[in-house]
């Protein structure tokens, strides 16, 4: 059997290692359009103060080909061509492609290299050669999301200023609260040189030498050696546009990993899938969940049948050095009854719904954490322990015959 993976995100990695650990003969290829093996992108941010071990050594130079974009795929020839007009043939497809940062236009005149989205080892260059130029050490990010901050705090740990641009009235808006935000929002304005415009955007931008002048929606400018944008991604399926799998918002899978096509399976960034909570196809851009899936798209693919759970949108990250875990429903409240304890920088606050989990967020001490994402993501009825879920005490032996 031949197998071809498309992508080179951390989803196609776990793939093909795992595929490989049922059966180190199978014949399998990687198509990477970078031209480098596998990484954890979770640790770009990180390369700005130093060399990261972060290239996945694994996989073996045989089966990989790098620099070897997918352009389209032929389903009844089972084909995939690349930009180097190369065609590879398939038994089974994996499309493990990701998602890219969305890079809006500004108005006003400047060179694309000073806007930059952290997606690949080519960003960090292209910011690292700004940041060489930069006299003034102040940086203006762009939304204030996982990446951002993250990219915020290397920034600042190299001497830098920051000055986030905030649309919402928020910063991690899509999974904080307001009152978990306003916590994590003052303590990082008052410990670092960071600060917070919300309910703001940029009207334009103008490069003089490779400084950025910048006009805010309210008539406010601002100084910066580059602007870097984390306003949400895209999954990468332009190859797939003459094909039935294609979606814009992703590719559709199963529990399964199967897509519409009984051959071809996809994991990662760029597929829509059961979301537990929402009750509907939803693409979880997570870590966790690309792992879990093409894990289980792996043993598929080889014909050892195995069913997922539905997902749980989650995030876990130390911000600014003070630990921040939210998931499901986290930042709405609708027909939920929430419980919440605060104090001082401590945050903890659950959603609930029939008696089941529908949200959750702690900020600080994330004690006993992985309690919150089993019987949310099992849907499990804990009424009766709703204060040792709260103050997290709660086990799984305590809700493991439910």
């Amino acid at each position: 059997m031949k197998i071809v993976i498309v992508g080179g995100s951390i989803a196609a990695y776990t793939a093909y290692k795992r595929i490989k650990q049922i059966d180190k003969n199978i014949e399998l290829k990687i198509l990477s359009k970078e031209n480098s093996k596998p990484y954890s992108k979770m640790l770009l941010p990180y390369m700005l103060n130093g060399k990261v071990n972060m290239f996945y050594e694994e996989i073996d130079d045989n089966d990989i080909v790098i620099n070897s974009e997918a352009t389209s795929i032929d389903t009844q020839n089972k084909t995939v061509k690349t930009k180097n007009n190369d065609v590879f043939e398939y038994d089974k497809l994996l499309i493990a492609t990701g998602a890219d940062a969305y890079i809006p236009t500004f108005v006003g005149n400047y060179s694309k290299e000073s806007i930059i989205g952290i997606r690949y080892l080519s960003d960090i260059e292209k910011l690292n050669k700004r940041l060489s130029k930069c006299k003034d050490k102040h940086i203006v990010l762009v939304g204030a999301g996982l990446v951002t901050l993250e990219m915020a705090w290397a920034l600042v740990k190299k001497g830098f200023s920051i000055t986030f641009i905030v649309r919402s009235n928020r910063i991690l808006s899509q999974i904080l609260d307001k009152k978990s935000a306003d916590i994590l929002e003052k303590y990082i304005e008052n410990n670092y040189p960071v600060k917070f415009i919300k309910e703001n955007d940029i009207e334009s931008i103008e490069e003089n030498k490779d400084n950025l002048h910048i006009t805010l929606t309210t008539g406010n400018t601002l100084k910066s050696c580059a602007v870097i944008v984390g306003k949400g991604v895209r999954p990468n399926i332009e190859f797939l546009k003459d094909t039935k799998l294609f979606n814009e918002k992703g590719i559709i899978i199963d529990s399964f990993m199967q897509t519409v096509d009984k051959d071809i399976y996809a994991a990662g960034d760029v597929t829509l899938f059961d979301d537990v909570i929402q009750n509907k196809k939803t693409r979880h851009a997570i870590w966790p969940t690309a792992v879990y899936q093409a894990t289980i798209a792996a043993k598929n693919i080889l014909g050892i049948k195995q069913k997922s759970l539905s997902e749980l949108s989650r995030n876990i990250l130390p911000v600014f050095n003070l630990n921040i875990f939210s998931g499901g429903a986290s930042n709405t409240e609708n027909e939920l009854e929430t419980y919440t304890i605060e104090n001082g920088l401590e945050y903890r606050k659950i959603a609930i719904k029939n008696g089941k989990l529908k949200g959750f967020i702690i900020v600080g001490d994330l004690r006993n954490y992985g309690i919150y994402t089993y019987v949310a993501q099992r849907q499990i009825n804990i009424s009766d322990n709703i204060n040792e879920l709260l103050y997290g005490t709660l086990t799984q032996e305590h809700v493991k015959n439910k």
